[in-house]
């Protein structure tokens, strides 16, 4: 194991090595703090995945041509992007990985949707001249129970690392 973190070591030091070549703004907004990440999952997941194992190269070289993707063309910036992302999916879709905060997000969402409808539908059902508040409540109480529900899934992804 400690031969295959070696490789993703070798990965965030090209990444460091030339980090400096491009934009600050660049940096965040192409997410290359995120091949840093994925090269360390891919190197955890190559042992069991075949895909994985296959695209160790392919990181290799998006770790080295990073800096002319950026800089260079908006169909090379358009390429590096279309790269990473096809790197994340698979990571997404094949092994649960997911971002930070994630469920947070989205089940408070589903939370506010959900108690807004039931607090309309408790508030038209009881008397319709309290709507309003009913929704209201319904909103509120739907997003409370949504965001803790979230966080109760986050903190169990985080435990099991499969934080992206």
């Amino acid at each position: 194991m400690s031969k295959l973190r070696a490789w993703s070591r070798t990965i965030e030091q090209n990444i460091a090595a030339r980090k400096d070549e491009i934009y600050k703004k660049d940096y965040k907004f192409y997410k290359i703090d995120r091949l840093e990440k994925i090269a360390v999952k891919f190197d955890e997941f190559s042992d069991n995945c075949q895909f994985c194992r296959e695209k160790k190269t392919e990181i290799e070289e998006l770790s080295e041509i990073f800096v002319e993707s950026i800089n260079g063309t908006s169909k090379r910036r358009a390429e590096f992007e279309k790269r990473n992302e096809q790197l994340v999916t698979h990571l997404k879709e094949k092994h649960g990985l997911v971002p930070a905060m994630y469920y947070s997000s989205r089940y408070s969402l589903l939370g506010l949707i959900v108690g807004t409808l039931a607090g309309a539908l408790i508030g038209y059902a009881v008397l319709p001249g309290i709507l309003k508040f009913s929704m209201l409540l319904g909103f509120a109480v739907g997003l409370i129970i949504g965001r803790i529900f979230g966080v109760w899934k986050d903190k169990f992804i985080k435990k099991n690392n499969l934080i992206l």
